[in-house]
């Protein structure tokens, strides 16, 4: 008998989802997700990285911003996802003739050949997923979803849904010590007798913070 913190073994939507969209969507993704992340295994690559070079591909010239709303991710990722395309030697980087502050983006003879593979394995991907499906089922949903995509697309917030990080509480620090200035080669300045304070009643004199020189007296 299984325990009652096992996973639940392979068995169809439970019945209290089978008919809520959002919750359809989100296992397809994660199944589709799967599917292409053991197709891509051996390239080191995000699988949205994949839709980025096939993109590039497709219009190529456009800048970081326009390839990020194409391909539903945020600017900043996408940013970064380029440079390391552009390190492997996968991307070229050119100045964009329409706007001289804006980058435009091109597939070298090497991302051509990645590409030229990734769409291999991206219809296997795609055969696999869509294989309980009769071709025009396959096709029907296909449409469907694009529709649905089209119709709100306006909603696509790339990151929408995650929790934001959670912060550390702020723990009350001493200020870092001031960097030693050229006065700090200076032998510090003689302290009086421990004696003399102690008889006179007075608490001696903490030292000073590492870096700075007593005033001369």
């Amino acid at each position: 008998m299984p325990h009652r913190t096992d996973p639940p073994s392979s068995q169809p939507v439970p019945v209290i989802h089978r008919r809520i969209p959002q919750y359809l969507a989100r296992r397809l993704w994660q199944i589709a997700n799967t599917f292409q992340s053991e197709a891509h295994a051996g390239f080191d690559l995000a699988v949205w990285n994949v839709a980025l070079i096939a993109q590039i591909q497709t219009t190529p010239g456009m800048d970081r911003n326009w390839l990020a709303a194409a391909i539903g991710i945020d600017p900043t990722s996408t940013g970064q996802a380029l440079a390391a395309l552009e390190a492997r030697g996968l991307v070229a980087c050119r100045a964009n003739p329409q706007d001289r502050r804006a980058n435009a983006y091109v597939l070298t003879p090497a991302g051509q050949v990645l590409r030229a593979e990734f769409a291999v394995q991206a219809r296997a991907v795609a055969r696999r997923l869509l294989a309980p499906l009769t071709e025009a089922e396959a096709e029907t949903m296909l449409d469907l979803m694009a529709r649905l995509v089209d119709a709100h697309e306006t909603h696509a917030r790339p990151g929408a849904g995650r929790r934001p990080p959670r912060r550390a509480p702020r723990e009350e620090t001493t200020p870092c010590p001031t960097p030693p200035g050229p006065s700090a080669a200076a032998p510090p300045a003689a302290s009086a007798p421990a004696s003399a304070s102690s008889s006179a009643g007075v608490a001696p004199r903490r030292s000073r913070r590492p870096g700075l020189t007593a005033p001369s007296a």
